[in-house]
């Protein structure tokens, strides 16, 4: 896997984390962004959701080898 690949999911939440505390700090209306943030806060658990099923592929694979070269040595 990917070392980068893991992390894409906090990356994504802290830049949606950050781009909300502008909002609120700067815009005239933060209350005119929440929805924008709730909308796109799913995106955070699409994000970890996948990357957590990439990395259960992976070991099931790991474990699929392990056992694979376990049972081939004498």
């Amino acid at each position: 896997m990917n070392r980068i690949q893991c992390w894409v999911p906090a990356m994504f939440c802290g830049f949606l984390s950050l781009i909300t505390l502008g909002a609120v700090l700067f815009a005239p209306s933060p209350a005119a962004l929440a929805p924008v943030f709730l909308c796109f806060l799913p995106m955070c658990f699409f994000f970890v959701e996948s990357a957590m099923r990439n990395m259960q592929r992976e070991i099931r694979e790991l474990r699929a080898q392990l056992s694979a070269q376990a049972g081939a040595k004498p």
